[in-house]
């Protein structure tokens, strides 16, 4: 599970929740996001503002995104009861490489800086005992730990090669201004009314070979992007480089947001994202 050349970025709107009723459907929606992000190797999920509670949605989403990436051993440090997870037992396990299972013998871990002094840091990282290390540490802050020999020291998150999991972002601006400022690499919307995703094969592919990110835009369980935007005054066309439709066949009146990920994760992985390799890809004809 090596990370990515070419980092994907999930963009959805804080409405994806509207809906479902209750709680408990809330958690697992959100939780099958969580997986589909792990599964596809996603760098980063960007929760966007739409709604009248927004800012409530938005806390609960992260709330329950930032839990599922946690290692499970260092969640009831990290996140204290809360009525937010009452059922966070419903977010399937990620399994990613950062989650290891009980005591495994791995070369990195997530840890938890328990104290912290002129002669280094004590960090729990989910072993029997905790660590020490030689580097002081801010007290309380999460950190990634390498295996040095018999010791363990602390290396940036960015700098290990597996894939490492999700971080979650909440942007406060419309999305018309986050669209307007190019976030890196290809953007890519998702719609009804976009070209069937077949004849976008090859430009996707091309923008893996070239190594560039992918950004992946979704809009609301009631409305589409062009009618969000159209909202904010903005045109979808002239704000990303392609509209792709990614079930132009589809057999149901509608597709989940979560559902719509889901598929497009896996159809852009299809298409040239499996590795982030360009010595391992090889691009579809083109349309």
């Amino acid at each position: 599970m090596e990370r990515r050349i070419n980092p994907i970025t999930v963009f959805f709107p804080s409405s994806i929740l509207s809906d479902v009723p209750g709680l408990p459907e809330k958690t697992f929606k959100v939780g099958q996001i969580a997986r589909a992000a792990s599964i596809f190797r996603v760098d980063k999920l960007v929760i966007y503002p739409d709604g009248s509670k927004w800012k409530q949605d938005a806390r609960l989403i992260h709330s329950l995104l930032s839990y599922a990436e946690t290692p499970q051993y260092l969640r009831r440090i990290l996140f204290p009861i809360s009525p937010q997870l009452r059922f966070a037992g419903l977010i399937p396990p990620l399994r990613t490489p950062h989650h290891p299972l009980g005591s495994s013998d791995v070369d990195y871990r997530e840890g938890f800086v328990l104290e912290s002094g002129a002669r280094g840091s004590i960090i729990d990282i989910g072993l029997r005992e905790p660590v020490r290390c030689r580097v002081p540490m801010p007290k309380g802050s999460r950190v990634t730990m390498r295996r040095d020999g018999n010791a363990w020291v602390p290396v940036p998150r960015d700098s290990v090669p597996l894939y490492w999991g999700y971080t979650v972002h909440v942007d406060e601006r419309p999305l018309r201004e986050i669209l307007a400022e190019r976030p890196s690499g290809a953007l890519i919307a998702t719609s009804r009314l976009g070209r069937p995703v077949s004849q976008m094969a090859g430009r996707i592919s091309r923008a893996f070979a070239e190594r560039r990110g992918i950004s992946l835009i979704f809009g609301s369980p009631r409305e589409g992007l062009h009618e969000i935007l159209g909202r904010e005054g903005a045109s979808l066309d002239d704000l990303v480089d392609m509209t792709i439709n990614i079930a132009p066949c589809q057999g149901t009146a509608t597709i989940r947001t979560e559902e719509a990920i889901m598929i497009t994760l896996a159809l852009i992985d299809f298409m040239g994202g499996t590795t982030g390799s360009p010595e391992r890809q090889e691009a579809p004809d083109k349309p």
